[in-house]
């Protein structure tokens, strides 16, 4: 399988469980504060998995934090010196989440399978 499959396993791992606990502060963040913050929680999230599915956090984190940008999770506005500025929203963050919870193929076959899945999958995916 490839590094994309392996993202989205951990996307769709991250949305199954430890999303539904995110909460961060509303406060403006620029981008790449975003991007270390949500990193982190895909590296503790995915940790019991290995060393080489943590490796893929920073890609994992960063393309679920640019879709829910793109949705958006965090309020953008610009900032006085040309950069961007992002706030979270937790209920439409809430609603996101559960619409991919609902929708995402991986999620749907991780429920029907049981937790174990999740071991099975990402070993086949680094092994």
């Amino acid at each position: 399988m490839s590094e994309s499959d392996l993202v989205d396993h951990m996307i769709a791992y991250y949305v199954a469980g430890p999303a539904n606990d995110l909460n961060i502060a509303t406060r403006w963040y620029p981008y790449g504060e975003l991007v270390l913050i949500i990193e982190d929680k895909f590296a503790v999230a995915v940790r019991k998995f290995g060393t080489k599915v943590r490796g893929k956090s920073k890609l994992a984190g960063t393309k679920f934090l640019d879709a829910m940008i793109a949705k958006g999770v965090w309020e953008t506005k610009q900032n006085d010196f040309g950069g961007s500025m992002h706030q979270f929203q937790t209920d439409k963050f809430r609603a996101v989440v559960a619409d991919m919870q609902a929708n995402d193929p991986i999620v749907g076959k991780a429920k029907a399978e049981g937790p174990e899945y999740w071991d099975k999958a990402f070993a086949e995916l680094v092994g």
